[in-house]
């Protein structure tokens, strides 16, 4: 029985990751308000049924993929073995998360972008993960200036300007076929860490 758990668990992600594929296949080439989780699970190979199983909503598998990118960045930047700052730790995440979306080309991911901003209810729960991930990087950025985290201080407005940074060059992503999504990723980064990485206390 306990190699059979692993195995059970592998194929459950592997279900998962079909569905998410598939409907964010769909989302980009047909809409949100267009696409059926019938016709999810049908491009899928799979039966809705099935697809009800992992996913309560379409809102929900609508937004899975950054969900679960959210609850990964969530062990990461809670690490207590971490050692690097979270400048250096940011630069690194939104660069590898740039490189995999664009990977193909990008047009995928801008189609992808496009679309999910038509709808209100998948951008209110974009909104609430936008939230969670400016929280956690106060958090941290808390801890590197060995300020509170308190209140509209210094690592809050810092933690809004990185997440918000990042989110204003995805946006630009989404209409320039020609951006270097990476590249300007990465640049966000370097120009709030020059305004404030000085703030970063020794040792971190």
């Amino acid at each position: 029985m306990a190699t059979q758990f692993p195995l059970r668990e592998k194929r459950k992600a592997a279900t998962r990751l079909k569905f998410m594929q598939s409907a964010q296949t769909l989302f980009a080439s047909q809409g949100y308000d267009e696409t059926t989780l019938e016709q999810v699970a049908a491009h899928a190979g799979l039966h809705v049924q099935t697809l009800y199983r992992h996913f309560a909503s379409k809102q929900e598998l609508a937004t899975a993929g950054e969900h679960a990118q959210l609850e990964r960045f969530r062990l990461v930047i809670g690490d207590p073995q971490r050692a690097e700052d979270t400048f250096t730790l940011w630069r690194e995440w939104v660069r590898v998360a740039a490189t995999r979306v664009t990977r193909d080309g990008g047009q995928q991911y801008r189609d992808y972008l496009i679309r999910r901003r038509q709808s209100p209810q998948v951008s209110a729960r974009l909104m609430e993960i936008a939230t969670e991930y400016e929280d956690l990087l106060t958090e941290s950025l808390a801890d590197d200036f060995d300020m509170s985290p308190d209140g509209l201080g210094t690592p809050r407005l810092v933690a809004t300007m990185l997440w918000g940074a990042n989110a204003w060059v995805v946006r630009e992503h989404s209409a320039d076929a020609d951006h270097d999504l990476v590249a300007e990723v990465v640049a966000a980064v370097d120009k709030v860490e020059a305004l404030f990485g000085q703030l970063v206390k020794s040792g971190v």
